[in-house]
């Protein structure tokens, strides 16, 4: 398969039954209700997003500093890479509020860069899908723009509803793999 072709229905679906298993209905129910919440109380997601990310680089930096500790390494590099991977999780537990706002830069990147893959995305694909693209593209900006025209404080809403909305989707798509599933193979 080349770069070019997306996976087939069928292979996407194995993977999935393969990776959630029995649990595949029960994960979709939970990341759907999670998203209604973020949506309904946007803050409450926009901090348990916040205090994921704090705890993933807390914890990699624990990791980190315990496998520098290990090797009782010399190179300064290997202590201040945990070091500041702790620090920063420390920072997002202890300020909230700065911790969402930099979430809310980090959207403002990853949609910009999502719009200018989206506005050149066509040329290496000979014109496929040319219009969704740059639908997607023009969309992407005008959410980058809604970040930034509010940003710090409109990313402690923003990134809820961001964040509930995708879990809302990706709760859909599962239980549409569920439906999808041969009556074969019943999970």
């Amino acid at each position: 398969m080349d770069w070019k072709t997306p996976p087939d229905f069928k292979t996407v679906i194995e993977t999935e039954q393969k990776m959630l298993g029995k649990f595949l209905t029960p994960v979709a129910i939970f990341l759907i209700l999670l998203g209604f919440l973020g949506i309904v109380s946007p803050l409450f997601l926009s901090a348990l997003t916040d205090g994921l990310i704090a705890a993933v680089l807390i914890l990699g930096g624990a990791a980190w500093l315990a496998h520098s500790f290990e090797l009782r390494s010399q190179n300064l590099g290997d202590w201040l890479r945990p070091l500041l991977l702790l620090a920063t999780g420390a920072i997002m537990v202890a300020l909230p509020h700065a911790g969402i706002a930099s979430i809310g830069l980090l959207f403002i990147l990853y949609f910009l860069i999502d719009a200018y893959r989206n506005f050149n995305r066509p040329r290496s694909l000979d014109g496929l899908g040319r219009g969704w693209f740059y639908f997607s593209g023009v969309v992407d900006i005008a959410i980058a723009f809604l970040f930034i025209v509010t940003w710090p404080q409109g990313s402690l809403i923003l990134v809820g509803i961001f964040v509930g909305v995708n879990l809302i989707f990706d709760g859909i798509v599962l239980l549409m793999l569920r439906r999808a599933l041969p009556p074969s193979k019943p999970l």
